[in-house]
């Protein structure tokens, strides 16, 4: 093993014993779970210049020396498409997956294979700090700051960069979208907005609707206009809401004549609603069927709806599909259970409790959590079914200000 802090301080040297200091190395992020180094660069006569690691010859740590077959076979250095470990991860932040952590890199730990030298892990320690102080002498550092490569997702700090091609190696999709969410928080929100673009829109979506407020505004201000149509599209309703109308008034309405018709409208019929009422915190993408259908319909329906709507926990159940008068509802997993001869009338729960849209926010939170209801349905002055305040929007008003929580779509 070796540090990049010592490789600094070694020379190549050719057949002809000419020598020259070595100034950076170069990898290919996406060629392996530890990238072997791809070219070698070292100044001569005051210019950088840089070679393929083909010709290295032979690597010899102990002496610090790399022989190569000809210093002129060398090109002047450019920036090219590869990653350089001194100019681009040193001083970087990096995503530690395994360990859910963020941090800057310190050092790099590289390791011969063969006559190849492969990059290992990333040192964020104070020994680390000291090595480059004194330029690469060994502080062995403890094995908690060292980060294993295959675990380590690394971040530009540019959100542009994901467009344009740079290598990823994506294991960030592998987390759960509450424990990105978690970790974007830690970072600079130029970094947070890279991370949210490296994922699938999906699940960027629910990641978005995962972070505080605060931070989803400065994350969606810098993604790109079609970017930001699709994830407030995908995301819940009441949470789309929640960010929409805290951007400018000239962005909120670009936005919002962009979107589509389905998506603006629910989004604009909930505008409408105070912040502090039960409107300001209630979905409008729930499940309603009529109440004449049987079970055996009622999931049929179900199923087609589940990829469109954003609530579906709790199904329920109208007197007629145009007027929405609330009669019942129903949980998705008594559905499922029913048999499919029966009629929603018959197993629905006729005796609900149910809130008005300018109900206080607050009063209605204590209403679900002491009664341990899933969500409450919300009713217009004619007893139409417009939506639902969910356990999620209720704990979220219950928790002080400050809590770093947003609303998860835990029952759906």
């Amino acid at each position: 093993m070796v540090m990049l802090t010592q490789v600094l301080r070694f020379h190549v040297t050719d057949e002809k014993a000419r020598s020259a200091a070595i100034t950076d190395l170069s990898i290919s992020l996406l060629d392996d779970d530890y990238p072997p180094v791809k070219e070698i660069f070292y100044k001569v006569e005051g210019k950088e210049k840089k070679l393929s690691w083909s010709e290295v010859r032979s690597v010899d740590l102990g002496s610090g020396r790399i022989l190569i077959s000809d210093l002129e076979r060398s090109a002047l250095a450019d920036d090219g498409d590869d990653v350089r470990l001194r100019r681009d991860i040193l001083d970087s932040l990096v995503l530690d997956l395994l360990g859910r952590r963020t941090t800057r890199v310190c050092d790099l730990l590289l390791e011969k294979d063969n006559n190849a030298i492969r990059l290992k892990g990333a040192d964020a320690g104070f020994k680390a700090m000291l090595r480059r102080v004194f330029r690469g002498r060994w502080f062995k550092s403890p094995r908690r700051d060292l980060f294993d490569w295959k675990y380590v997702e690394y971040l530009r700090g540019d959100p542009d960069a994901v467009n344009n091609g740079a290598g990823y190696r994506l294991r960030i999709n592998r987390l759960p979208a509450g424990e990105i969410a978690r970790l974007a928080d830690y970072v600079p929100y130029l970094h947070a907005a890279e991370l949210l673009k490296l994922l699938p829109d999906e699940k960027a979506a629910n990641v978005l609707e995962a972070m505080p407020i605060d931070r989803q505004v400065q994350v969606v201000e810098e993604l790109d206009q079609k970017q930001a149509l699709g994830l407030f599209c995908r995301m819940s309703p009441d949470l789309a809401t929640d960010l929409i109308g805290r951007l400018e008034i000239g962005t909120m309405r670009r936005y919002l004549n962009q979107m589509p018709a389905k998506c603006r409208n629910l989004i604009v019929e909930l505008l409408r609603y105070p912040e502090e009422s039960v409107g300001g915190v209630m979905t409008n993408d729930t499940v309603s069927l009529p109440l004449h259908l049987t079970c055996g319909e009622a999931k049929e329906r179900v199923h087609q709806m589940m990829d469109d709507v954003t609530f579906s926990n709790v199904v329920f159940v109208v007197d007629d599909e145009k007027e929405r008068l609330l009669r019942g509802s129903i949980n998705l997993r008594e559905l499922l259970a029913a048999d499919d001869s029966q009629t929603l009338q018959n197993i629905m729960d006729p005796y609900l409790q149910t809130l008005t849209p300018f109900d206080d926010a607050n009063d209605a939170a204590y209403r679900m959590v002491g009664g341990q209801l899933p969500a409450m349905p919300v009713i217009n002055t004619r007893g139409e079914l417009i939506g639902a305040m969910t356990v999620e929007a209720a704990i979220a008003r219950l928790l002080p200000s400050n809590a770093n929580f947003q609303r998860l779509r835990v029952f759906s």
